[in-house]
C-alpha cells in the first residue's frame, strides 16, 4: 500500500507548492486530537487563541513551531490495491479477447475464469482511500498586554473513490474485443483539497462582575486549491497526471474565536468557534463530476486539568463541519493524556470517536524530548483498523 500512497502524498503537496503552510499540532494529535483547553501558548495560535496568554509561564518570552508535520492514511477496503488488481484481470481479460480477435482462441473455459475474476474484482473497488494530513509553522509572545501569535497552516484531505456502473458486469460478460471491452463506465475520481492559510492571533484575559476569563480572536486569510480528477477504472495510474491541470484556486478572509477560563484550581474549559464566515467552493468540472467544499463553522468543547507533571484532557465536536461532498461527515469525540518527566521528557497517550460512526476508533502514543525546556521535539503515531495509520513530527524551540 505504501507504495501507492506515496505519488498521491506527493499530489497532496503539489496543491499546496505555492502556498503557506497550515495544521494543528503534533503534541495534540498525540494526545487524540485534543487542543481547546489543552493547548500550550505556542500551538494555542493554531487551536484556540484565548490560551496565548493564559498558558504562558512567567519565564515564557517567545516561541517558533517550524514545523509540524502530521499525516494519516485510512485505506481500509485496500482500494488502492484492488485498482491494481482490477487493472490486472483486466489486462488478462483484454489480451485473451486480443488472442481470440487474430485467430488463436482460448478456451471458453479460461475466457469464463478471465471474465469472473474481472467481475469479482470490480466488486471488490466499492471503498474509498482518504489520506489527510497537515504543514504547520508558528511564533508566539506572551507579555503584560496579553498574548500574540502569527501562524502559517495548509490543511489537505486527498480521496480516491470508484463509482461502480451496474452495467459493466453485463459489459465484462459479452464483450468479445479489446475494443469492447473497454467501454467500462466505472470510473476512479480523486478529489483534493487545501486550505492554506495566514492568521494573526491575540488573546487576553478579561474580567465580567468578578470572573476572570481569557478571550481570543484570530483574523485569517484564506487560499483554498481544489483538484478534481476523473478517469475509466482500467486506465488510473496514480502517476500519471498533472495536478495543475485540474484545480481551481479561490481566496477569501475567516476568523476564529476563542474562550478558556480556569474553573477550578489547575482545571481549564474552552470554547473555539473556527471559520466563522461559511463559504462553497467548487472545483473544476471533469467528465461531467463537480464536487463541492464548504469551508465553514467549526465548534468545540473542551476541558483540561494541567499540573506540572500531568495533563488530562478531553474534547467534543458540537457539530459536524461538512467539508469536502464525496467525504462523509464526523464527529469526534476526543480524550488525551500526557506525563511531564521534569520537563524534559513527555508520554502521550489519545483516543478519538466518531460520533457519527463513519471513521473506526484512532488510539494514538506519542513522545516529547525537550532538554532544558527550551528545544523541543515531538512525534506522535496513531492507528485504528486495517491500513489507517498516522504519523507526526514537530519540532519547536521556546525561549
Amino acid at each position: 500500500m505504501l507504495k501507492k500512497i506515496l505519488p498521491l502524498t506527493t499530489l497532496s503537496l503539489s496543491l499546496v507548492a505555492t502556498s503557506v503552510l497550515a495544521a494543528s499540532d503534533t503534541r495534540s494529535h498525540a494526545m487524540g486530537g485534543t487542543s481547546v483547553a489543552s493547548s500550550n501558548y505556542l500551538s494555542a495560535t493554531l487551536s484556540n487563541p484565548s490560551l496565548i496568554a493564559k498558558q504562558a509561564k512567567a519565564e515564557d518570552d517567545f516561541g517558533i513551531m517550524l514545523p509540524s508535520i502530521n499525516f494519516q492514511v485510512q485505506d481500509k477496503g485496500e482500494l488502492l490495491d484492488n485498482i491494481d488488481n482490477f487493472q490486472d484481470s483486466f489486462d488478462h481479460l483484454s489480451n485473451l479477447l486480443e488472442q481470440a480477435e487474430f485467430g488463436s482462441f482460448p478456451s471458453p473455459e479460461e475466457l469464463t475464469r478471465a471474465r469472473a475474476r474481472l467481475a469479482t474484482d470490480l466488486a471488490r473497488l466499492d471503498s474509498i482511500a482518504l489520506i489527510e494530513g497537515n504543514i504547520a509553522a508558528a511564533i508566539a509572545s506572551p507579555n503584560r498586554y496579553g498574548g500574540m501569535g502569527l501562524h502559517f497552516n495548509t490543511e489537505f484531505d486527498l480521496l480516491v473513490n470508484v463509482d461502480i456502473a451496474e452495467s459493466d458486469v453485463n459489459t465484462i460478460a459479452n464483450s468479445n474485443t479489446p475494443d469492447e471491452l473497454d467501454q467500462l463506465d466505472s470510473e476512479a475520481q480523486v478529489v483534493g483539497a487545501a486550505i492554506s492559510e495566514i492568521g494573526f492571533s491575540y488573546g487576553r484575559e478579561a474580567e465580567i462582575k468578578g470572573t476572570k476569563f481569557n478571550w481570543g480572536v484570530t483574523p485569517k486569510f484564506q487560499q483554498v486549491d481544489l483538484f478534481n480528477y476523473v478517469v475509466g477504472v482500467q486506465s488510473f495510474d496514480e502517476d500519471d497526471f498533472d495536478a495543475n491541470n485540474f484545480k481551481t484556486t479561490d481566496e477569501q478572509f475567516n476568523i476564529d474565536i476563542g474562550l478558556s477560563m480556569e474553573v477550578y484550581k489547575n482545571v481549564t474549559i474552552g470554547f473555539t468557534a473556527s471559520n466563522l464566515i461559511e463559504n462553497e467552493f467548487l472545483a473544476v468540472e471533469h467528465n461531467n463530476r463537480r464536487p463541492l467544499y464548504v469551508v465553514g463553522p467549526e465548534y468545540k468543547l473542551g476541558a483540561a486539568y494541567q499540573n506540572d507533571f500531568l495533563t488530562v484532557a478531553a474534547d467534543i465536536d458540537l457539530n459536524a463541519p461538512e467539508g469536502l461532498s464525496l467525504e462523509p461527515d464526523s464527529q469526534y469525540v476526543r480524550a488525551g493524556l500526557e506525563l511531564n518527566g521534569f520537563d524534559w521528557v513527555q508520554l502521550r497517550f489519545g483516543y478519538s470517536h466518531d460520533l457519527e460512526g463513519e471513521q473506526d476508533d484512532f488510539v494514538s502514543v506519542g513522545l516529547g524530548f525537550s532538554p532544558f525546556n527550551v528545544v523541543k521535539l515531538d512525534l506522535t503515531a496513531q492507528k485504528a483498523g486495517d491500513n489507517e495509520v498516522g504519523v507526526g513530527l514537530q519540532l519547536s524551540v521556546i525561549l
